[in-house]
């Protein structure tokens, strides 16, 4: 959700949405993905990771799923039966509601003109985008924009008035190369990142002892700008080796490509990190020369976080991104 929603606009789109996510709540506290059968777990981690990461080419629905449903040995009118039965979502629903979150990230925080970002995105005009748009966040793409940036402003002149507390972030350019790590998907509360962390680290206490020295990756979709407090889909992750029989139990491999990233490194605690996105979002980025790249933002930690809302952790946050044009 809106961490703190000073535009009642962009605000009211938020919670307009909000009624559509329950069918995804899987419970009201951390919900790990093992607990799905695992082809549909692996279904939505594949969707997740294409729609909101790779490139658009696989945002035409029909061909995703044809392809989802071939690498599980289904059919389409099984592999629907599967979402419906642990999502109560088809996977068109399902794939459609990860375009609308990258949309809205991609209206907010770039310049890409919304009839591209219609194209990029596999709708057949600018108009046909904006209903679909519309129709899920209870606001047009271009209202939606006009809202974000009163928003930043509104942002940056409370923080100058000192109305609040400001991170202090010094967002670093860097190169980050291809990674592989195994991952394993949660879904609950969004300020419980840290009963994730101390889960995954049962998953892997097994592990052999080079393993476990990491690194570790968080990878998270979902920002305190558009998601609702009771909705947080996080991906907790380790350094993948070359033998897959090493990985814990219920993860899947995701490969991160390598790019540009502007990253923040420090020892944080974990209800710190609303904050250091907020700023690094709304404060640095629209002043910086750059844009984001991709709809998603990876966390490194050098140890494994446990009990990370009470313990500072050293990290790296991370957030690919490409020189305005």
């Amino acid at each position: 959700m809106i961490s703190d929603p000073i535009d009642a606009e962009l605000s009211k789109s938020v919670r307009t949405r909000e009624p559509r996510e329950k069918a995804l709540r899987l419970r009201q506290a951390i919900s790990r993905g093992t607990a799905m059968d695992p082809r549909i777990q692996y279904c939505v981690t594949q969707i997740e990771h294409k729609i909101l990461h790779e490139s658009t080419e696989h945002n035409t629905h029909d061909a995703l799923i044809q392809d989802l449903a071939s690498q599980i040995g289904l059919t389409r009118f099984h592999l629907a039966r599967l979402f419906q039965k642990y999502l109560q979502l088809s996977p068109r629903d399902y794939i459609h509601r990860s375009l609308m979150g990258r949309c809205a990230l991609v209206i907010a925080h770039t310049s890409q003109p919304i009839f591209s970002i219609a194209i990029d995105t596999g709708f057949s005009s600018q108009q046909a985008f904006t209903r679909a748009f519309t129709h899920y966040w209870g606001i047009s793409p271009h209202k939606f924009r006009d809202a974000h940036c009163r928003y930043a402003a509104q942002y940056a002149r409370r923080l100058g008035e000192g109305a609040r507390t400001r991170p202090s972030i010094a967002p670093v350019i860097e190169h980050l190369g291809q990674v592989s790590f195994w991952a394993v998907r949660y879904e609950g509360m969004s300020f419980e990142r840290h009963a994730c962390w101390n889960d995954f680290a049962r998953l892997c206490d097994p592990l052999a002892p080079e393993i476990r020295k990491g690194p570790y990756f968080g990878l998270t979709y979902d920002t305190p700008m558009f998601v609702p407090a009771t909705l947080m889909r996080y991906y907790c992750g380790i350094r993948a080796s070359g033998n897959p029989g090493q990985r814990p139990d219920g993860a899947f491999e995701i490969a991160l490509p390598e790019g540009r990233v502007a990253s923040v490194q420090g020892d944080f605690l974990m209800g710190e990190i609303p904050g250091i996105y907020d700023e690094l979002l709304n404060s640095w980025l629209p002043t910086s020369g750059y844009t984001l790249s991709a709809a998603c933002f990876v966390e490194q930690f050098y140890e494994l976080p446990r009990h990370w809302d009470e313990h500072r952790t050293p990290m790296k946050l991370s957030c690919w991104i490409q020189r305005l044009h």
